[in-house]
């Protein structure tokens, strides 16, 4: 590699490190999720539990695989079990996704295709939110980038890629089972390639899929394969997510917003254009092929990846959110990224490029820095607890009791900060001495004495006899006995 094409992607990676970075502390949104992995990670560190599964997933009986949870142990160990620790895996896949697509393009057509795909996936704002995000499913577009390097390979007959394939579908339960659908373009590949793998090639398919997927295999193997059945049963039950023509036109309707977002975001285009940019991205594949940049033989399973992927989520009757299409996004900055690398053969292509890019950097930066922040997560949150458990000792508390003034949902992030303080904690009732959190604050400004963010507390109002606290306290902290949803050991 040149000197010049590393000082480039040198560049590249720093403007990645950049949008995944600042303010990492002072954006790091600590909520449901991020309290249920705290608490898992101290079940496999602290109750030293070897886990076979995460979280409970949105589907009913399905759990997230545990190989996001393992990932976090030995940060959270050097942290001193502080979840700030969980910043550092994640910001590393960003940077590793970056990477990727450099790699991936510059290998599957040209270095400067790869320049242009890394870049678009270092400064894309949706992108960025996403790679920030501290859940199992953060690593899709490290994944996706992968397999889209896999089915292309694939196609054009070249196996070597096969144990990178069988790594890839054994992380799916790892990371979302959203991405089960991106597996129709494997076969459509394999019958393009017009070519058959050798016993080789197979046997480590085979291998580094079953390796992959031993936590599940054991996990299914100890319960009556009891996520197998729950699968198959959320394939084949109605969950009220709607059928026919309305479900294909709600998909094709999120899929035009998300590619919309992916580009134009904080901005948006009128109505009328989203559905015809999304168009032209894809009608940019026909003038590829008349340039021979791609082949009509990896536009194949290119093609079957995308509509696949709609089709079996307009098929499925389950309620879907916007990132269970992020798997398809890749097509479309790739389709992106070979147009451009080729439009800058020409000084004229060149200079539209360069200005186009330009534009899109300046327009996410400005947005990015200059976003208000509404401040209610990691560090407002680990600051009531810090506040209430000072004053609590201060006051001689021997236990206490947290009530909240809030939204449904927004009670989240405060127990494992109460536990890594080792406040003892109660129902609350009048027994024992109560804070309300107030969230937001404005819910209660007249009563609210001290706020961190936009989060209040409300010390005690009412103290009961002491005599009646201590009775009261002589009970197990409700802190790690009370259920978590989602959380099981």
């Amino acid at each position: 590699m040149k000197k010049s094409s590393l000082f480039i992607l040198g560049i590249i990676i720093l403007i990645s490190v950049f949008f995944r970075t600042y303010q990492i502390i002072e954006r790091y949104g600590y909520g449901h999720d991020a309290e249920l992995f705290s608490w898992i990670v101290k079940d496999i560190v602290i109750n030293q539990h070897p886990r076979l599964i995460g979280q409970l997933t949105s589907a009913p009986g399905i759990f997230i695989g545990p190989f996001f949870y393992y990932l976090l142990v030995p940060f959270f160990i050097l942290s001193q079990m502080d979840p700030w620790a969980a910043l550092v895996p994640i910001t590393i896949i960003g940077i590793l996704t970056t990477l990727s697509y450099f790699i991936v393009f510059s290998k599957l057509f040209r270095e400067t295709t790869g320049f242009i795909a890394a870049f678009l996936q270092a400064i894309l704002l949706p992108w960025i939110s996403f790679d920030r995000r501290v859940v199992p499913s953060t690593p899709t577009n490290l994944w996706t980038i992968w397999y889209f390097y896999t089915i292309v390979q694939i196609a054009r007959g070249k196996f070597f890629v096969l144990p990178i394939l069988g790594i890839l579908i054994g992380l799916i339960w790892h990371i979302h089972i959203a991405l089960i659908p991106t597996l129709l373009a494997i076969p459509f590949a394999f019958l393009i390639s017009r070519k058959i793998p050798k016993i080789k090639e197979l046997s480590l398919f085979v291998i580094a899929f079953f390796v992959t997927n031993i936590p599940l295999m054991l996990f299914e193997i100890r319960h009556g394969f009891s996520q197998t059945r729950a699968l198959i049963e959320n394939f084949t039950t109605d969950h009220g997510g709607g059928s026919g023509e309305t479900k294909l036109i709600y998909v094709f309707e999120m899929v035009i917003k998300n590619v919309n977002n992916l580009f134009f975001s904080p901005y948006t285009l009128p109505d009328f254009l989203k559905p015809l940019f999304l168009l032209i991205i894809l009608a940019s594949s026909i003038f590829l092929i008349k340039k021979k940049i791609i082949t009509k033989k990896e536009i194949v399973p290119l093609s079957v990846l995308l509509f696949g992927v709609i089709g079996f989520f307009t098929l499925s009757s389950s309620l879907i959110s916007e990132y269970y299409l992020y798997s398809i996004e890749v097509v479309f900055v790739g389709l992106i990224a070979l147009t451009f690398s080729h439009l800058v053969k020409s000084s004229t292509g060149k200079i539209l490029v360069f200005f186009i890019l330009g534009i899109l950097f300046a327009k996410n930066l400005y947005s990015f820095v200059t976003v208000d922040i509404y401040k209610k997560d990691y560090q407002e949150r680990k600051g009531v607890v810090e506040f209430i458990v000072a004053d609590a000792a201060k006051s001689g508390f021997p236990c206490i009791g947290i009530s909240y003034i809030t939204d449904p949902g927004e009670n989240t992030g405060f127990r494992y900060f109460f536990y890594l303080k080792n406040q003892h904690l109660a129902h609350p009732s009048l027994k024992v001495p109560v804070y309300n959190i107030v969230l937001p604050d404005e819910l209660a400004l007249n009563e609210v004495e001290k706020k961190f963010g936009h989060i209040g507390i409300i010390p005690p109002t009412y103290m009961p006899p002491k005599d009646m606290i201590d009775q009261s306290c002589k009970t197990p902290d409700t802190n790690l006995t009370d259920s978590l949803f989602g959380y099981v050991e």
